[in-house]
């Protein structure tokens, strides 16, 4: 995986915002590349009839069977972002979900759709909403512009990771009370990577186009990958460089040190100090 540093103002933009837009992530064979893939395997999505009042049910959110293509698995050590993760992370990662997401156009005139505001991974489910630790992240590719409001891409509550309880939400409305409520207008080809811990929800598409992201989310190893996760047997691991391996899964004990992407970011210079089990002092 070739390598792009973090920058010190992208780590601050992260951490202070929950998000951080990546220009020009993919270029515009690779968008073109993507879309004939996605477009191919929505097909049956883009072809039904549409449900013009109900925005919901315009919408596909397709997660398995997106790593069969070269192109594909060439997105899973995508330089631009993937270098990011594994420094606001660790190399101690592996691919944890992927989505594609299509909205077709609804009608501009319809009331506020009903939001399903959420944080990733759903560790809040048995740890609470209290100091919950970042343990992954999503980067979202964008494969179509964004470049009005309400055009389907998904929202983002700007530094709600760092809350310690559930949105406010007032009676009769969609959107919690007190947050930067984030649209953001991107070209196709640009990405944006969202910690797992910031609310975020799916908007609808007020656009007369189609709107079309892929998602790959990467976590640390020691969370189980969402089931639906294509799954590589052992053969075809063995295909792939030792970065693309780790990522898909390649180590399945967790105690197997992260050797790929430990290298990786040795050679780089930006492998994370040790952490110690214990420290000896005098007495």
């Amino acid at each position: 995986m070739d390598f792009s540093l973090l920058t010190t103002q992208q780590r601050k933009a992260f951490d202070c915002d929950g998000f951080l837009v990546v220009a020009n992530a993919l270029s515009k064979q690779q968008v073109s590349a993507l879309t004939e893939i996605t477009d191919h395997k929505a097909r049956a999505f883009l072809d039904k009839h549409d449900v013009p009042l109900r925005a919901e049910y315009n919408q596909l959110d397709l997660r398995p069977g997106l790593l069969k293509y070269p192109e594909t698995i060439a997105l899973l050590t995508n330089a631009s972002t993937v270098p990011l993760v594994a420094q606001l992370l660790s190399p101690n990662i592996h691919l944890h979900s992927t989505a594609l997401i299509y909205k077709r156009p609804s009608d501009p005139n319809l009331p506020p759709m009903r939001r399903g505001w959420h944080r990733d991974i759903r560790i809040p489910r048995d740890l609470g909403h209290e100091n919950l630790p970042r343990v992954g992240i999503k980067v979202c590719y964008c494969l179509t512009d964004f470049h009005e409001k309400n055009s389907g891409l998904t929202l983002l509550a700007r530094g709600s990771q760092e809350l310690n309880g559930p949105l406010v939400i007032p009676k009769g409305e969609v959107d919690p009370q007190g947050l930067e409520i984030c649209d953001l207008k991107l070209n196709a080809g640009d990405a944006f990577l969202f910690d797992n811990r910031i609310y975020h929800t799916a908007s609808p598409n007020r656009s007369n186009r189609v709107s079309k992201v892929l998602m790959f989310g990467y976590a640390y190893r020691w969370m189980k990958p969402e089931v639906y996760l294509d799954n590589p047997d052992q053969k075809r691991l063995h295909a792939f460089d030792p970065v693309t391996r780790q990522l898909l899964g390649g180590y399945t004990d967790i105690d197997t040190p992260a050797w790929a992407l430990q290298a990786w970011a040795k050679k780089n210079k930006v492998n994370p100090e040790p952490v110690p089990w214990h420290v000896e002092i005098q007495t």
